[in-house]
């Protein structure tokens, strides 16, 4: 990852730097052409952000800072979650850096100069040109053929509850959500067909038309862009891919939790996806891929499917978040040595 540089001659704001940083830690009378906020958690983010967003001027850069995983304090962000305040705002996530071995930023800028920006310099297609549908593309068949010996090599898998797989028709998969091993374990663990789509923000994935080409190819992927508030866009690009057979996968958490076995609120979008499409949702309960390392025990339990004939809204939400509570096993840190701990944690 490229390392954050500041300029000698650029008006610089910091933001809770820790000791070591120099800058200007108080409220200037002017704007700055840099603004580096420093956030440990999520609540530090919301309640620094309204001062950082203030204090730029035309033009100017603001970059968050968060901490790199397992490198010191636990924390609730990382390069994709955790800044819901920031997209409330109009901002998206444009650029990863390092700024040193305890933090990794993430420059932020306004949604539509990210969006221009990228389909004047790349010619980006539209997202909505993204396959979906029951079929498994050749490339994610490739892909998969690849990625899955990898993962089992890296680390030690133990799932629960295939049989609970349905053996017919389509679903919605839901599971708790602790790291960037989640996805890739649930289209590992998952049957090729119905090909399962993920729900991801496209702003990081798409900003290249390399980019948009492989994932196109992969398939795999229902764009959610988090910035813009009218979700129709999203609920009929799920129903069209239910309707053509595909499998949905997505954690109602919204967020990382917090650590292993906990899980935050969830949110209503499943239970409205299912109800509307009248199918099942397929509980998954994750352990161990919180911190992950070279050799590490990850445990996959599949519950059985829940029915949304019948139900509201409000029920399936409940029901969902029991089932998925209840397969969540006890989490104990494994004991003896870690390789790769820090490197394989923050990978994605």
């Amino acid at each position: 990852m490229p390392q954050l540089r500041i300029e000698p001659n650029q008006r610089v704001r910091l933001i809770n730097a820790p000791a070591g940083f120099d800058g200007v830690q108080s409220v200037g009378s002017e704007p700055f052409d840099v603004v580096l906020l420093f956030a440990a958690r999520r609540s530090e983010l919301e309640r620094s952000a309204p001062a950082a967003i203030a204090a730029l001027k035309n033009g100017a850069k603001l970059w968050v800072a968060y901490p790199k995983p397992g490198s010191g304090p636990a924390t609730d962000l990382s390069r994709d979650h955790g800044w819901g305040v920031l997209h409330a705002a109009g901002l998206v996530g444009v650029m990863p850096m390092t700024v040193n071995e305890q933090w990794s930023a993430l420059r932020w800028r306004p949604n539509d100069e990210a969006v221009a920006a990228g389909q004047a310099s790349a010619e980006v297609p539209p997202v909505d040109l993204l396959p979906i549908g029951r079929r498994a593309t050749l490339a994610y068949r490739v892909i998969r053929a690849i990625t899955v010996p990898l993962l089992r090599l890296s680390f030690r898998f133990t799932v629960h509850g295939r049989e609970n797989i349905p053996r017919s028709g389509t679903y919605i998969v839901i599971a708790n959500h602790l790291g960037w091993l989640d996805a890739m374990t649930i289209l590992m663990v998952f049957p090729i067909e119905p090909r399962i789509h993920m729900l991801a923000d496209p702003t990081g994935m798409m900003r290249r038309k390399a980019e948009w080409a492989f994932i196109r190819a992969a398939g795999g992927i229902i764009p959610v862009e988090r910035s813009i508030k009218d979700p129709q866009a999203l609920f009929r690009r799920v129903g069209d891919c239910l309707k053509l057979g595909g499998a949905v996968a997505l954690f109602p958490e919204g967020d990382f939790g917090p650590r292993e076995g906990e899980l935050l609120p969830f949110k209503k979008g499943f239970a409205h996806f299912a109800v509307s499409a009248g199918v099942p949702v397929v509980p998954v309960g994750l352990s161990g891929v919180k911190d992950v390392w070279l050799g590490k025990r990850i445990v996959v339990n599949i519950g059985e499917p829940i029915a949304s004939s019948g139900r509201t809204v409000d029920q399936m939400v409940q029901l969902g978040a029991e089932a998925v509570a209840k397969l969540l096993p006890e989490y104990r840190e494994p004991s003896g040595p870690k390789p790769l701990r820090r490197w394989l944690t923050g990978l994605f």
